[in-house]
């Protein structure tokens, strides 16, 4: 174990900004600390929270020692193993992060769909706008619309405990902004979800691909409020 290991650097000039103790790092994780699309602030995964630095924090210049810069405002979050925020999104749209709590023996693995507001506004127990309680889910992968206001949820296991593949069962989840309920998408057949993408256009009606099922596989096209397939190829 190396303390402050997690380290972030400005680029033009080399200089070190931050540095944090980060335990544990795993490749299906990473990154664990994430920008905003707007990079006004930063986003730290920490023990049962996540973190937020605004920019001018970590640029001041004054920081003469990385390990002392201050968050101004974090959610709390029990269990919390990784984390997502949108890479772009539309500026009517909040600043919103998708969380994952791994399952144990006694409770099911749970995704939620959170809203935080950089500059010190967020509160620490701030409630899921949307969350999930998931009964097969080892690992997430998120996907998120170009206008950064609704995530798709890939949800993997490595064992199928019916037995009907070999390569574990997943399941696709949507959580959208402004909506009571998560969606789960509805596939034209059974097996495992290979890969998922939004259409890039966000100005365009928004939709998303999904390649699904046992061999051979079939791609659909799902429109992207209500998770239906419009087309299958």
């Amino acid at each position: 174990e190396k303390p402050n290991n997690l380290k972030v650097w400005e680029t033009a000039t080399g200089r070190l900004l931050a540095a944090f103790p980060q335990r544990n790092i795993k490749r299906d994780v990473w990154p664990y600390l994430q920008w905003t699309y707007d990079e006004s602030a930063a986003v730290l995964l920490a023990t049962s929270e996540v973190r937020i630095y605004p920019a001018a924090n970590l640029l001041a210049t004054n920081n003469e020692d990385p390990t002392s810069v201050r968050y101004d405002g974090k959610l709390r979050i029990q269990n919390i193993a990784s984390f997502s925020i949108p890479r772009s999104s539309d500026p009517n749209v909040p600043f919103l992060l998708t969380s994952f709590v791994p399952g144990t023996k006694d409770k099911p693995a749970r995704a939620g769909l959170y809203k935080f507001l950089p500059g010190g506004n967020t509160e620490p127990d701030t409630k899921p706008l949307l969350s999930k309680s998931l009964f097969q889910a080892e690992d997430m992968k998120v996907h998120w619309s170009p206008a950064g206001d609704a995530a798709l949820l890939t949800l993997q296991t490595a064992v199928d405990t019916s037995g009907q593949s070999y390569y574990g069962s997943s399941q696709l989840f949507m959580l959208r902004h402004g909506e009571s309920d998560v969606v789960a998408v509805p596939l034209p057949q059974e097996g495992p979800v290979l890969d998922v993408a939004w259409l890039p256009d966000a100005a365009k009606p928004p939709c998303f691909v999904v390649v699904a099922g046992k061999m051979p596989s079939l791609a659909s096209l799902h429109h992207g409020k209500s998770g239906k397939a419009s087309f299958v190829f």
